[in-house]
């Protein structure tokens, strides 16, 4: 019985938890478009980010980082008979912001953004003020992980006011402007949990065992013979 009691004790797997590390991430637009995902008067975009697959193991941690970036290009051509001035301002007119039921941050708060001039526009002259971008990034402090056991939302938030300011020495203003500005976001959420892998026999414990279970086979074959 003893011998028996023996080899089928090595017929138990082990298990054994170790630490391990899943990232979701979720975004709108494009990094660097002045067109995807136009700003207009103000933008508010919403990710989700999926809930952590609590079949994986057990959810020990979780850190959230936040990043949004804006972009804008334009330009203004003075068709005015006279040379003048042009400035470009791009205005944020509420917090550059984003939102969860789990915390949010803010990028930053009212107030220009970007401002490009040219002081001496001329007749016919086009003032491009180019390709400005504004990078932001940040992490959102969680003090309840369960939240992660659902699906969770975040919202980006910017209210922006975009203007070219055009004057001339006398006589009519008269400038031909574009101006493209948008917007784009990233969630990105790390997840840490606890697994539980079940490891398999190694091929010199099943050798053990197979000897094992031939040695009852010889013990019980010598018994009938006695």
């Amino acid at each position: 019985m003893k011998t028996l009691l023996t080899a089928g004790a090595l017929l138990l797997a082990s298990s054994q938890a170790f630490s391990a590390v899943i990232v979701e991430t979720a975004s709108f637009g494009t990094q660097g478009s002045v067109a995807d995902q136009a700003i207009g008067f103000g933008l508010n975009e919403t990710v989700t980010i999926n809930a952590f697959d609590s079949t994986l193991g057990n959810l020990t941690g979780v850190n959230v980082n936040v990043y949004s970036q804006i972009d804008s290009e334009g330009q203004s051509t003075n068709t005015s008979g006279l040379d003048g001035q042009s400035q470009f301002n791009f205005f944020l007119t509420s917090d550059w912001a984003v939102t969860s039921s789990v915390g949010g941050a803010t990028f930053s708060g009212p107030g220009v953004l970007f401002s490009e001039s040219d002081l001496d526009h001329q007749v016919g002259e086009v003032f491009d003020y180019g390709h400005v971008s504004e990078y932001q990034s940040s992490s959102i402090a969680i003090s309840d992980i369960s939240a992660f056991l659902s699906d969770v939302d975040f919202s980006f938030v910017v209210n922006a006011l975009s203007t070219f300011t055009n004057t001339t020495a006398g006589g009519s203003a008269v400038f031909e402007n574009i101006i493209d500005s948008a917007a784009w976001g990233k969630v990105e959420v790390v997840y840490t949990y606890d697994a539980v892998v079940t490891s398999v026999p190694e091929t010199s414990s099943l050798a053990i065992l197979g000897l094992g279970l031939a040695g009852i086979a010889l013990s019980r074959k010598a018994k009938k013979s006695a």
